[in-house]
């Protein structure tokens, strides 16, 4: 009786080896025909998630980056371009102010004159 039983346990193991022999064996064919290859455990997982990833940890892919870079770019060469307008503009108007200020110091100095 427990030759039969052991007999039965060992014919169930071989049917399981089997089973899992055809079952890898049927993986690696459709994963080879999916992608090329058979990728590894990682390559699927990251094949998988990546976009979950990237949206939960706030990431950035490299087109976005670069076009937000470029974006920049661009507004910072255009904030440089109205400095430089607004410096010329101070120029500008520290040369009208130096002028008020001359004129303001004559009509003093010709009213002290006056006073005397």
């Amino acid at each position: 009786m427990t030759t039969t039983i052991l007999s039965l346990i060992i014919f169930f193991f071989i049917l399981l080896v089997i089973y899992l022999y055809f079952r890898h064996r049927a993986r690696s064919q459709a994963l080879e025909q999916m992608y090329g290859h058979v990728p590894s455990h990682v390559e699927l997982y990251f094949k998988e998630y990546f976009d979950e990833m990237v949206e939960n940890w706030d990431l950035v892919d490299k087109e976005k980056a670069n076009s937000w870079s470029n974006k920049m770019e661009n507004r910072l060469n255009e904030v440089s371009k109205q400095i430089t307008s607004i410096k010329k503009r101070k120029k500008n108007i520290d040369g009208k102010l130096d002028d008020v200020e001359g004129r303001i110091a004559k009509i003093e100095n010709s009213w002290r004159k006056e006073a005397r």
